[in-house]
């Protein structure tokens, strides 16, 4: 007998899961306009070992622009291992790319999420981030990151459940301050 997964639930199981340790926006001079803005999501996961992981959850509002995505994809295209390794010490282990599709089939918002795998990560967090995540991206990506806001060490608050006004709650041009607003909200 065959086992059968679906990739979109387990997707979100995980998502739902996630230790957010930081969030920052960023934003790309694109075809002469300045500031096309979107959100960049930091979530760690440490191992018993000490070891462990940080999951990059990068959101962007396209319009339904797809030479952007396209630009996009391409832009993110050059975080590999072989890219990213000289930015780190012996503590780089690996990267992963992981399925974000499962999540939005929206053609007006782009998604990348990658893994970051590291051999010591518990603890050091906000170093690894901060001294040297970051500026490897900046190096290779077109983007220009924000401070970092970083979330607490305390359990997240409980959600209170909104009614629903049948609107739309963002509105074009706000996401990056739409969900800048929501993750200081925890």
């Amino acid at each position: 007998m065959e086992t059968t997964y679906d990739l979109s639930r387990i997707t979100r199981s995980l998502k739902t899961d996630e230790k957010v340790i930081a969030f920052t926006g960023f934003s790309i001079d694109y075809e002469n306009q300045p500031g096309k803005e979107g959100v960049l999501k930091i979530s760690a996961y440490s191992r018993p070992d000490w070891s462990g992981y940080l999951t990059l959850t990068f959101i962007m509002e396209t319009e339904g622009d797809s030479r952007l995505q396209e630009d996009l994809t391409r832009h993110f295209s050059t975080i590999n291992e072989n890219t990213l390794r000289p930015h780190f010490k012996e503590d780089f282990e690996a990267i992963f790319r992981c399925p974000v599709d499962a999540l939005s089939k929206s053609p007006g918002w782009y998604f990348e999420e990658i893994n970051i795998y590291f051999k010591a990560l518990k603890g050091r967090e906000r170093r690894i981030v901060e001294q040297h995540l970051i500026p490897a991206l900046e190096k290779m990506l077109p983007f220009h990151f924000e401070p970092m806001e970083w979330w607490a060490q305390q359990p997240r608050k409980p959600e209170a459940v909104q009614p629903s006004t049948g609107k739309n709650k963002i509105e074009a041009g706000s996401l990056k301050s739409t969900l800048m607003n929501w993750f200081r909200s925890f």
